[in-house]
């Protein structure tokens, strides 16, 4: 049985200077013994958002894909001074750091501003496809399709540009400075300042016209799924949650409204998750049937309820007993159901 694990890490040193992205409170731990960096995140609270166990269906999220044979990053329990959260060790290296998909939207298509809601629509799964083709990714949209099957399984909603990525390696390499001008798109500005320098404007070009830049290799591996905290009606309070376990149409609904941030065309309507993967097996069948296949040869409703009931086991009573913390018998049984009813209709995509 995949069991989580629990951490106090309120004595660790937190790592200054770093600002890392999302909504949800996060920072960057130490491991005093190792060295080793973890990341450390609780839960949304802000404004009418106050979603306290949040934490919990990344915690789930991650031990029932693991499970489930998807290459899921770990998270395990943790508390932080007065806070308790999802822990996660580093998915990198020295020499390495996590090229976010953003990187490579922007840089296969410099005009697309993830920012802007006008651009919301170009984020489909073709725009991705071709983007991670241009870098000469293109295998790799089996793992884009696998980690959108992964979302459909637990209906997760926020699988968004900065949410997959790729491990890559640094290097250096000397560029024409054409290329350098290509490269990414985020090298334009750089670019721009040496040429604009207040020295001169060749002063800080070599004589041969190449410029040496630090870049990213995007070579590689897929980087592990993460950030999939967005699921399991994470945000539904305790009175939802009982509405929907004895009102069957409620619970229908929701499931039924659950939706992809992956589009598939620029008509920017979001696709629920079964419907998505229903356009995709139409280009891509093999890698969608093999996933939906694997998961069917392990899946078992039984262990999954072992992996969500005991989910809190490892957890102090003392934090049991603080409703910030606590993880109600109802909201797992929820879990549980929702679950085991998105793996049916997976299932019934292939069938």
């Amino acid at each position: 049985m995949n069991m989580a694990k629990f951490y106090d890490i309120s004595d660790w040193a937190e790592k200054p200077y770093i600002n890392t992205k999302g909504t949800r409170n996060k920072c960057i731990v130490i491991e005093p013994n190792s060295g080793i960096e973890y990341y450390f995140k609780t839960s949304i609270c802000k404004g009418d958002m106050d979603y306290k166990t949040e934490f919990w269906s990344e915690i789930i999220a991650s031990k029932v894909g693991q499970y489930l044979r998807f290459n899921v990053l770990d998270y395990n329990i943790a508390k932080h001074k007065d806070e308790v959260g999802c822990l996660s060790m580093s998915m990198i290296k020295d020499g390495e750091c996590l090229t976010e998909g953003i990187s490579l939207l922007t840089g296969f298509d410099n005009t697309y501003r993830p920012s802007d809601k006008e651009s919301y629509s170009q984020y489909t799964f073709h725009f991705i496809e071709e983007a991670i083709s241009s870098f000469g990714l293109s295998k790799n949209i089996d793992d884009i399709i696998r980690t959108i099957i992964f979302d459909a399984l637990i209906g997760n909603r926020d699988r968004h540009q900065e949410n997959w990525g790729f491990i890559t390696p640094f290097q250096e390499k000397t560029l024409t400075r054409e290329e350098a001008k290509s490269f990414l798109g985020r090298l334009k500005e750089r670019i721009r300042k040496i040429q604009n320098s207040s020295h001169g404007s060749n002063e800080n070009i070599p004589m041969d016209g190449t410029v040496k830049v630090r870049i990213l290799r995007i070579v590689g591996k897929y980087a592990p799924i993460y950030d999939s905290g967005c699921c399991l009606a994470r945000e539904k309070n305790e009175e939802a949650v009982r509405q929907m376990l004895n009102d069957k149409t409620m619970f229908d609904s929701f499931v039924n409204r659950g939706q992809s941030e992956i589009r598939w065309d620029e008509s920017g309507k979001k696709l629920n998750h079964f419907e998505l993967i229903k356009r995709i097996k139409e280009e891509h069948c093999e890698v969608v049937a093999n996933t939906i296949n694997q998961v069917i040869a392990v899946y078992d409703k039984n262990k999954i309820r072992d992996i969500v009931f005991n989910i809190d086991n490892p957890l102090p009573e003392v934090l049991k007993a603080n409703e910030r913390c606590a993880l109600s018998d109802d909201r797992k049984e929820l879990i549980c159901r929702l679950i085991d009813e998105r793996f049916n209709r997976l299932k019934n995509i292939i069938l």
